[in-house]
């Protein structure tokens, strides 16, 4: 069941409360971070004429359980009877009360402390959060099934059921819109397990939400669900509390990630569009200087060609950090499509160590092919190069004079592996993790005084893995360090 859409436009929150300090703080805190129009109602008779005349949807109401007017705790009960979502909050914890709140139909209840506002605003930010999300209950036993939807839907949830694992994995497959599975272990048919092992294979614990739920006092089922990729597990019979809690805090968990990803999303895009619009200044100025440089205006003094020398450098620095800005933004957004076609790797190898040549031999580096024989297989050639453009290129700058740099490739099981040696000083321990990430560098400078952006290993780890590959480093500080990736031969 879908509920009718909630928006801060269109529904009311109620805050009943006498107290000036804490509806004022509540009011203007709603009003400010969640958008919802507040109506304090500072008295029960007062809460009951507005309820008689109000005509507008109200999302929840906030409930102190002592009213004036209100004996005994009546203004929740006509709440509750007028079908309202209400919170109660209250400064009386006790077995008696939580009971007495628990036989109520409302949300929850709060306690009442120095962080009450607060607590209310999450509160009320979570249920809002909720309205947009799916969860399917996987449930054989009626009674259970309609608690648990109750539970839910006092969350916010838009609740779907199904009866067994098989109709809740065909649910899931025809219907893209399911944020949380909630499942019973003993269920007929797919049990609870299984289901999740299907939900595992199709879709990460950052895309639908699982929890197992289970009778049975089997202290290894937890660990069953667990492994099989629940991302929590509940025993029944399940208190309330610990139910809103541990669903509460795994949607917001995915609720967080879902933000950050679309972030990511905007910052790729924006990223894409700065690097493009640089292009053709950078082109422009490295034209420009190449001419002044060749004369082509009239001759320079030395000052003013070192100087020009000066500019054509940088911005030739700044032309690979935008060449490698641009890939990385492509590669990241999701948009980096692999022409994959049968090809012979030691052909490609040769190539990258004939272009790469020419820098070796001016730093007196040595590049050595190391070739077992490795049948073709389908790669993206162009991507791969890069691969090796980029490992070449760090092999030779971290490389000291008069150096060697081995490459090595060879046929595995199910496929090949090249290895880029270097003679340099190798990885320091702890800083192996700094490598593969963007704009991140170890604490080794090139030997030869040479700059990078610290972008080219986190695009051959993403181009790698776009093959089905892996890429990994094994150093031996310090003396060298030998980068190797591997690449699926089917």
């Amino acid at each position: 069941m879908t509920q009718t859409e909630i928006s801060p436009d269109t529904h009311l929150i109620l805050v009943a409360e006498d107290s000036k300090v804490v509806y004022t703080a509540l009011k203007s805190t709603i009003e400010e971070h969640l958008k919802f129009e507040v109506v304090v109602l500072k008295s029960f008779d007062e809460a009951q004429s507005f309820l008689d005349s109000n005509e507008q949807p109200i999302f929840v109401a906030i409930l102190d359980l002592h009213m004036p007017g209100s004996r005994d705790g009546q203004i929740v009960d006509m709440f509750c009877e007028r079908k309202i979502p209400s919170i109660v909050y209250t400064s009386d914890f006790t077995e008696e009360t939580r009971k007495r709140m628990q036989s109520k139909n409302i949300i929850d209840y709060l306690v009442k402390n120095s962080k009450t506002v607060d607590n209310l605003i999450e509160y009320l930010a979570n249920l809002y959060r909720n309205t947009r999300i799916h969860a399917l209950l996987v449930e054989d036993s009626g009674s259970f099934r309609l608690w648990m939807r109750h539970m839910l839907e006092k969350q916010q949830f838009n609740v779907i059921e199904a009866r067994d694992g098989e109709e809740a994995w065909k649910y899931i497959l025809s219907h893209d819109k399911i944020d949380l599975v909630v499942a019973d272990y003993a269920l007929p048919g797919m049990d609870g397990i299984e289901l999740t092992q299907a939900i595992r294979n199709k879709y990460s614990k950052q895309e639908i939400i699982v929890l197992g739920l289970s009778s049975v006092s089997d202290p290894m089922l937890t660990a069953r669900f667990i492994k099989s990729g629940a991302n929590d597990f509940l025993a029944k019979p399940v208190q309330v509390e610990e139910l809103f809690c541990r669903v509460n805090h795994h949607v917001e968990m995915l609720d967080t990630i879902r933000a950050l990803r679309k972030s990511d999303q905007l910052k790729n895009l924006f990223m894409g569009m700065a690097v493009h619009d640089l292009r053709s200044p950078i082109n422009g100025i490295n034209g420009f200087t190449t001419m002044l440089l060749d004369g082509t205006y009239g001759p320079l003094s030395e000052e003013q060609k070192e100087i020009i020398q000066f500019v054509h450098d940088a911005n030739k620095n700044m032309g690979l950090l935008v060449h490698d800005l641009l890939d990385i933004s492509v590669i990241e957004s999701g948009k980096l499509v692999l022409e994959k076609r049968e090809s012979n790797i030691e052909i490609l190898v040769e190539h990258r160590l004939r272009i790469h040549g020419h820098m070796a031999k001016n730093k007196g580096v040595q590049l050595i092919p190391y070739f077992e024989d490795v049948a073709p297989f389908p790669f993206d050639e162009n991507r791969i190069g890069q691969v090796l453009d980029n490992l070449l290129t760090n092999a030779i700058k971290f490389s000291p004079s008069n150096g060697i740099v081995k490459v090595l490739v060879s046929s595995q099981e199910d496929s090949v592996k090249i290895c880029i040696q270097d003679k340099g000083e190798g990885v320091p321990p702890g800083e192996e993790m700094l490598l593969f990430q963007s704009f991140s560098k170890t604490s080794i400078e090139p030997t030869g005084g040479e700059s990078g952006t610290g972008l080219g290993l986190p695009i051959v780890k993403k181009i790698v893995e776009a093959h089905g590959g892996k890429v990994w480093v094994v150093s031996d500080y310090p003396h060298g360090a030998t980068f190797c990736f591997s690449l699926p031969a089917r």
